[in-house]
């Protein structure tokens, strides 16, 4: 799923803005959330407060905090969203080169514009790092999946590791798993409450695994031939690819 914000003090342009980027997404079969803010101000805040967007539409001229202002404040804290400028104006361009425009959108947008900006923004998040997407209290977030470790399961709960963080949502493991086959990592099922990534996987034992930053994960007796031959598959890959 895309995670799509439209930021404009012109509510109206706004909400029909929202309705198109809609339409679009769904006639090119593309899963997207889309979250309105009338004010540059708003839109920092979600974003401070951990809210994780894949596009921004951002209107330059706003009187609280205008584009430019709510942009570099943003770069602070996610230097690769998609800044897509919405303006009356392209002499704002050069002001905003600091903050990595993805492209300018001259009002009034037609719909041909609207569709091919939002189909190269597509492109361009979908050939880039993958991410893996969560929800926690009411907020979209997401983490690149090659710095995850691992996934450990408790219940309902999940908590996903990195070197430098632990974040936790609800779900399945077993949803999970199915999700990551579908980008281009490896994970490995090593226990009814472990799935770890392979990349980060220093060794391999008998009945456990080492992760790269130490931490050993119990290898399920169920699944010790299994993992061991998925374990070299891999290795042999690799040393292929090299």
């Amino acid at each position: 799923m895309l995670n799509i914000a439209v930021c404009d003090d012109d509510t109206r342009f706004a909400e029909n803005m929202k309705t198109q980027i809609q339409n679009i997404a769904k006639q090119n079969f593309v899963d997207a959330e889309i979250d309105v803010f009338w004010n540059g101000e708003s839109l920092v805040n979600a974003v401070i407060d951990g809210a994780s967007f894949d596009m921004i539409y951002l209107d330059i001229e706003m009187g609280k905090e205008d584009g430019i202002s709510a942009a570099k404040r943003i770069r602070k804290y996610d230097k690769t969203v998609l800044i897509i400028y919405v303006t009356c104006h392209e002499n704002y361009m050069r002001d905003s080169f600091s903050v990595r425009p993805f492209q300018f959108l001259i009002k009034p947008v037609s719909p041909a514009q609207m569709e091919e900006c939002f189909r190269a923004a597509y492109e361009d998040i979908i050939s880039s790092d993958s991410y893996f997407r969560y929800k926690y209290q009411r907020i979209n977030r997401k983490v690149l999946i090659r710095d995850i470790l691992y996934f450990e399961s408790n219940r309902r709960k999940i908590r996903g590791i990195t070197e430098k963080e632990v974040f936790e949502f609800y779900g399945k493991l077993n949803e999970i798993e199915e999700r990551l086959k579908a980008v281009p990592a490896s994970f490995l099922r090593v226990h009814q409450s472990f799935l770890v990534n392979y990349k980060h996987v220093e060794g391999i034992s008998y009945d456990f695994v080492l992760m790269d930053n130490g931490k050993k994960i119990s290898i399920s007796a169920d699944r010790r031939k299994l993992i061991s031959e998925q374990y070299c598959e891999m290795e042999d890959t690799v040393y292929v690819g090299r």
